[in-house]
């Protein structure tokens, strides 16, 4: 590569926000730093774990002079990506979970959509493993209609599409400046922080910035049940989950019909499950008390 086309690369920041993970948030990073040859880049991780396993630790030191390596006093997800975007040098950030495997080419296939100065967000596949990807001919005209508007859809297709509904927090890249002026990351959002991202990419697209689908921006989502944000689904994950889904409702205005039925189908899930029968009555009311919080909390208001 010429120091021309060096130096015409944008610089990008890839962002890991990690709690309680030891050797997969070390295989990730390792993955990463071992296989990603798009320059300039630089790897930031805003690590909120406690104490990690001595292996963890040796394993961080001996990368420190290659990572941007910052410990954090709390426990959230947004307040950890907003931490990454605010000492992040690159013009484009990319954000990764910390149990993922990227592929071949992922940061310059992030890159090559912000060519167009419309596009302000980027994601790609996030499959588990072993799941392949689908391609244009696999789908019919209905799914390909649905990958532009079903927010709920599992974009894991390979090919490229857009405009985008959202973009899959474990694999989402950014304008710097553009998630600056929508305001950054929802901090309202607490726990697992399920909607955080699709909330993220609604404020995106209201302030006119389009999200693309790259099917070569992929990764392996390997969803590691150690760690992260996952707890069991007791009394507490039951009020964090009715939380989050109201909040977000009420972040981006959602109509009652939509709020309704997106209840009754959590509430099955975690309340009605055959599995939690003998504990319906502490978790229906654990999902009531998440519900008027949600619906009570004050919107994020770091940006307009």
């Amino acid at each position: 590569m010429s120091e021309i086309e060096l130096a015409e690369r944008p610089m990008v920041s890839v962002v890991i926000a990690t709690l309680n993970r030891e050797a997969m948030l070390c295989r990730t990073i390792e993955v990463l730093l071992s296989r990603e040859d798009y320059a300039p880049f630089e790897l930031i991780v805003i690590d909120q774990t406690v104490q990690h396993e001595e292996a963890t630790n040796r394993y961080l030191e001996s990368v420190s002079s290659r990572i941007v390596y910052r410990r954090a006093s709390y426990k959230s997800l947004p307040r950890a990506r907003n931490e990454g975007l605010a000492v992040a040098k690159g013009e484009i950030v990319v954000f990764i979970d910390d149990d993922v495997e990227t592929g071949d080419g992922f940061l310059a296939a992030h890159i090559a959509p912000y060519a167009d100065e419309k596009v302000w967000v980027v994601t790609g596949p996030s499959p588990l493993p072993g799941e392949p990807l689908k391609s244009r001919d696999e789908i019919s005209e209905e799914e390909y209609e649905k990958l532009l508007i079903d927010d709920r859809l599992l974009l894991n297709v390979d090919f490229d599409f857009s405009p985008c509904s959202w973009a899959v927090g474990c694999n989402l890249s950014v304008r710097k400046s553009a998630a600056v002026l929508v305001g950054c990351f929802d901090e309202h959002f607490v726990a697992n922080a399920i909607g955080e991202d699709a909330e993220f990419c609604y404020r995106i697209r209201k302030h006119g910035g389009t999200i693309y689908y790259a099917g070569r921006a992929a990764l392996v989502h390997f969803q590691d049940p150690s760690g992260g944000c996952r707890t069991d689904v007791g009394a507490d994950y039951v009020r964090m989950a009715a939380y989050n889904l109201n909040y977000f409702y009420r972040a981006i205005g959602g109509r009652l019909p939509a709020i309704l039925r997106a209840n009754w189908r959590v509430y099955r899930q975690y309340v009605l499950n055959r599995d939690n029968l003998p504990r319906t009555i502490p978790l229906h009311f654990a999902y009531l008390a998440g519900l008027y919080r949600g619906r009570r909390q004050p919107r994020w208001n770091a940006g307009s």
